[in-house]
């Protein structure tokens, strides 16, 4: 059997490992441990944290394995290294989660035919109690997702915003919450031409206020980030995660929406579901061969193949509800 490894075993990690499991597919899952290891690998699948996620490329350039990347890296770094990964023949599949992810590869098919004017991303995880948010993965991208500037297209000019920046109430799923600017759009700012394109983060309502509060007294700092996260992470409940892309054409307005939940003891959270699921229907697809090119492949690029689209999203659709809305 053809062995995967899987490096870094966090929420992510773990997640990933179910569904190879699930799916029963003819592979030995392991999770990286030494160097010597890649030498049998077929394929890498990182989930490391973005403070650790370049290591995932650089063995995969180092042993020439295929790499399904999750981790949250800056676009240039795949850049800066295009031609080393073509050179060395391989394929790397950056942003392969969520969001980058799944809804990178919906926006890709929408914006084929060069009719989009403006994008718009929600996506977030929600807990039906009141001022209540479930912390589902990496704690430490999650606190910087709030503490660096997000980057938009507005009226076809890139801009940077704050964090926080422009405050917007709103109500999902019967659950009060809020949204706000943040950086999350990463390769589609490049590969899309979109007039007007943002992304947005949903959290409950009140927790602008509850970070700000938790950072002001300290608790993200570097010495106090354990506790904090044991402190934070320790609370069990019923979780969402929803996500929504509003697109706006010369001729129509057009909403999908994607959604996962979990109860709180269930083996994988929300979080896990909706992010691991996009990878792992890669890994399929790879040991079908459905990929020729080599090179990097982001999924908007994935998504301009209206046949691999429907392909991927029709996997996706038996783990994970996904729907497409037109808006008159």
């Amino acid at each position: 059997m053809k062995k995967i490894l899987i490096l870094g075993k966090g929420r992510i990690g773990k997640a990933v490992e179910f569904y190879l499991k699930k799916y029963n597919l003819p592979l030995r899952v392991e999770f990286f441990s030494r160097e010597r290891d890649i030498k049998k690998a077929f394929l890498l699948v990182s989930a490391l944290p973005g403070s650790a996620g370049e290591k995932g490329l650089k063995l995969a350039l180092k042993y020439r394995k295929d790499l399904i990347d999750i981790s949250d890296l800056d676009y240039r770094f795949y850049i800066r290294n295009k031609k080393a990964i073509f050179e060395r023949g391989i394929r790397v599949f950056p942003e392969c989660g969520f969001s980058p992810g799944l809804t990178n590869l919906i926006c890709g098919r929408e914006a084929k035919d060069n009719r989009v004017k403006e994008i718009e991303i929600l996506a977030g995880s929600l807990s039906k109690e009141n001022f209540s948010f479930p912390f589902l993965w990496c704690f430490e991208d999650l606190i910087e997702t709030h503490q660096v500037k997000a980057t938009l297209i507005k009226k076809g000019r890139k801009i940077k915003t704050p964090p926080f920046s422009d405050y917007r109430k709103e109500k999902i799923e019967g659950v009060e919450a809020e949204s706000y600017f943040a950086e999350g759009l990463e390769s589609l700012l490049e590969n899309l031409k979109v007039k007007n394109m943002s992304y947005r983060v949903i959290r409950p309502f009140g927790f602008f206020i509850f970070f700000k509060y938790l950072e002001n007294h300290g608790f993200f700092k570097r010495k106090n980030l354990d506790i904090s996260r044991e402190i934070l992470e320790s609370k069990k409940q019923d979780n969402l995660t929803i996500g929504q892309i509003r697109i706006k054409k010369k001729n129509q307005k057009i909403v999908w929406k994607m959604k996962s939940f979990s109860k709180k003891n269930e083996k994988l959270n929300s979080m896990q579901k909706i992010t691991a699921v996009f990878p792992v229907v890669l890994v399929k697809l790879l040991l079908e061969k459905k990929f020729i090119d080599k090179g990097v492949l982001f999924p908007e690029k994935l998504g301009e193949d209206e046949k691999l689209f429907k392909k991927i999203l029709s996997e996706i659709r038996k783990e994970i509800l996904i729907s497409k809305f037109y808006i008159r």
